[in-house]
């Protein structure tokens, strides 16, 4: 079999790891300028709307397994910047909040991403970022997909 770039080009899901991958590196790069990673920035999104998380929900909302952001939640405590709400054993929920030192990180990095953010910098209109963002959410989303 013999692909043309135009057969590549076709591939919606081929093109949107090919985007997310430049897009990652370039965010990845602004994380670490102040020592968080892609999965710490996104605690610390979801923790400063001020709803208090458990690490099930933080995991769900970051795309990670409960497993694997035992050790990232441990980190951010361990920095101050996140804090859990009582004494942590097995099976009790134990909600997580953004602390003051988290709050002022985010105060920093959330100005920095909203400005990668920007039509401008993506190459793209206003109402182009807008619909992109409308259809990632999509499909970044598990509800009303067809499961193969």
């Amino acid at each position: 079999m013999k692909l043309t770039t135009h057969d590549i080009d076709a591939l919606v899901t081929w093109s949107l790891i090919r985007a997310a991958h430049r897009a990652q590196r370039e965010l990845t790069q602004l994380f670490a300028e102040h020592g968080l990673s892609p999965v710490q920035f996104g605690v610390l999104t979801h923790l400063s709307t001020g709803t208090p998380m458990t690490q099930a929900q933080l995991a769900r909302e970051v795309l990670v397994r409960p497993q694997s952001i035992s050790g990232v939640l441990d980190g951010l405590v361990h920095r101050g910047l996140i804090s859990r709400s009582e004494g942590r054993s097995k099976g009790r929920r134990n909600p997580l909040t953004l602390t003051t030192a988290g709050h002022d990180l985010m105060s920093v990095v959330w100005p920095l991403v909203h400005a990668a953010n920007q039509p401008d910098r993506l190459g793209l209109s206003a109402t182009e970022t807008a619909t992109l963002n409308e259809i990632l959410l999509r499909l970044a989303s598990d509800q009303d997909r067809p499961q193969p």
